[in-house]
C-alpha cells in the first residue's frame, strides 16, 4: 500500500476521450484504459523494468499510462479519424508513446501543434515557451483509414498532481 494523499482510481479520470469526426460517432467505439506505471528494481548494470497495472489507488507523483483504443464498428473504412482527449485537472501531461501524427494543445483544445512550437501569453510583450505542464489536450490525426472491424491504439503518460 502506497502512502500519501490517495486519489481513487484517478478521479474516475474524467478521461472521456472525445472523437471529433462524424464518421466515428456513427461507426466507431472509443475506449480508454488507465494503468499505473510500476518500476521493478534493476538487476546489476540493467535499467529498471517497467510494467503497467490497473491502479486501485494512485498518489501525487505517480506516473500513469492512458491508452485510447478506437474500433471501427462500421461496414466501411473510417477515414479522417481524430482522437482528442482532455488532460484532467488531477493529471499533468508527461509524454506520449505514439508521436506519429500527435499534437498537443495549451489553450483548451482550440489549437494544436508540437509542444516545442507552442507559446503562452505573458504579462509582458514576449510570450513564453509552453511546457508539458501547460498541456490541456492531446490529439492524434490518422491519415490512413481504419478498416471495418479493426482497432488502433495510442497512449500518453501523465503524472498525478
Amino acid at each position: 500500500m502506497r502512502s500519501g494523499k490517495a486519489v481513487n482510481t484517478l478521479l474516475a479520470l474524467a478521461l472521456l476521450a472525445t472523437p471529433f469526426s462524424p464518421a466515428i460517432a456513427q461507426t466507431g467505439a472509443l475506449t480508454s484504459r488507465i494503468e499505473f506505471e510500476k518500476l521493478r528494481p534493476a538487476a546489476a548494470g540493467q535499467p529498471a523494468q517497467k510494467s503497467y497495472v490497473t491502479p486501485d489507488v494512485v498518489v501525487p507523483g505517480d506516473r500513469v499510462r492512458v491508452t485510447l483504443t478506437f474500433t471501427n464498428q462500421g461496414s466501411s473504412p473510417a477515414s479522417g479519424v481524430s482522437l482528442v482527449n482532455p488532460i484532467p485537472d488531477g493529471l499533468a501531461f508527461d509524454d506520449t508513446a505514439d508521436p506519429a501524427h500527435f499534437a498537443v494543445s495549451v489553450d483548451g483544445g482550440k489549437t494544436f501543434g508540437l509542444l516545442a512550437t507552442l507559446t503562452l501569453p505573458t504579462a509582458g510583450d514576449t510570450p513564453r515557451a509552453a511546457t508539458a505542464a501547460d498541456v490541456t489536450h492531446v490529439r492524434w490525426l490518422w491519415p490512413d483509414a481504419v478498416a471495418p472491424g479493426q482497432s488502433r491504439s495510442v497512449a500518453f503518460f501523465g503524472r498525478v498532481r
